[in-house]
């Protein structure tokens, strides 16, 4: 009871702050509403795309010909088989696979609806979002099917040679998402996935580590600087119950705060593939890593001007190499370093969910090291503050 009347005073003190409030509120409404119509333009020249003709008519050999001379990719293979393409799946190694279905062709003559599909990769989700929103774009913007005209020669270039058939539908994009146990392939429910469904995590997480991380890390960091944490415990509170109140307060905070974000990118129309409950759940183990993450880095310091500078450096180095801003090459040392920071498994997990529609199961490792980080830190920050505290 003592810890939660504790929290509940944290929190409220938080919420007198009208800066706190104010920013809370306004940065999530601007963000969302400019990152839901708006994301910077990336050259994606190096991502690594396959290309898989089922089409082996002879006009479908031929489109393929065609479709990869319109594709400006420096890195693109070509897929023979089935086995082939489960191969590749199975390994990961590619940034999205598009695939021309059987009879493609000749739908197209005989004015047949026709799809295209595209594979992500659940590990670069990144990068499969991209091309995927690339490729749609492009056909969402046709007119029509180009043909060519015929009759006389005079008539061919009287009538500009190659005219736009607007009875003909244009083919449709849809993406075929490969399921985590088994790497089979599904159809996804939606077709108006885009770029602003991988942005509006993004915001979202930078939103929980402002005010869980920071707030964590400047409190604790204020509270030993003026000497109120030694004054809880010369009055009989334990430095465990002082952390765990903090740890309670900032999750709770940190947590609201992320949630709403994300409700203003679904009412500015964001797509969502989540069961509600998994990413409230992911959402919560998530805060939980961070906070405990800014906990530990506080538990340094002893004044709240280092301890905040400390942790929003460590903030602004997750944002730039931890992939959350622009991707991460592939191979690259930055990999290797993205994957030592909680904040990339939380947006891979986050992304798996809502745009993928993967469940708890298909994120377990993600989860598990967002909760493994989040009990280390919490225990490392217990000992470091008690040991700092005694001298």
């Amino acid at each position: 009871m003592k810890i939660l009347k504790m929290s509940w005073y944290e929190i409220k003190k938080v919420l007198r702050n009208r800066g706190v409030l104010i920013l809370s509120v306004i940065i999530p409404v601007i963000l969302a509403y400019f990152g839901s119509s708006f994301y910077p333009a990336n050259i994606t020249q190096d991502f690594l795309l396959a290309l898989y003709n089922e089409d082996n008519s002879l006009l479908g050999n031929f489109s393929f010909i065609l479709i990869k001379q319109f594709l400006d990719f420096e890195s693109t293979i070509e897929i023979k088989n089935d086995e082939q393409l489960n191969q590749l799946i199975k390994e990961a190694n590619y940034d999205s696979i598009l695939i021309i279905p059987k009879g493609f062709t000749q739908d197209l003559i005989n004015r047949n609806q026709t799809v295209l599909y595209i594979i992500p990769n659940p590990h670069k989700i990144q990068n499969s979002m991209m091309i995927y929103t690339g490729f749609k774009a492009v056909f969402d913007e046709l007119a029509g099917i180009p043909e060519i005209k015929v009759g006389s020669t005079t008539e061919f270039l009287l009538q500009g040679g190659i005219g736009i058939d607007e009875t003909r539908p244009k083919p449709e994009i849809k993406m075929l998402i490969p399921r985590a146990s088994d790497g089979s392939l599904v159809v996804s429910p939606t077709t108006n996935l885009g770029i602003n469904d991988m942005f509006a995590p993004i915001v979202a997480m930078v939103v929980i580590l402002l005010l869980s991380m920071i707030g964590i890390a400047s409190s604790i960091g204020q509270a030993r600087e003026v000497g109120l944490l030694d004054l809880y415990i010369s009055n009989g509170l334990k430095t465990w119950e002082f952390i765990l109140s903090k740890i309670i307060s900032y999750i709770v905070i940190g947590f609201v705060a992320g949630m709403f974000s994300w409700s203003m990118f679904r009412m500015l129309g964001v797509q969502s593939q989540a069961n509600p409950w998994n990413l409230i759940l992911l959402v919560l183990i998530s805060v939980f890593s961070f906070t405990s993450f800014g906990l530990f880095l506080s538990s340094f310091l002893k004044t709240a001007r280092a301890t905040s500078f400390l942790v929003t450096a460590m903030i602004g180095g997750m944002l730039v190499f931890g992939g959350v801003l622009i991707p991460i090459p592939t191979g690259s040392i930055l990999e290797k370093i993205a994957n030592l920071f909680p904040v990339k498994y939380s947006l891979d997990g986050w992304r798996k969910i809502t745009v993928l529609g993967y469940g708890l199961s298909d994120v377990s490792f993600e989860i598990l090291i967002l909760l493994g980080s989040g009990v280390i830190f919490f225990l490392a920050s217990l000992m470091l503050i008690q040991a700092t505290q005694e001298t």
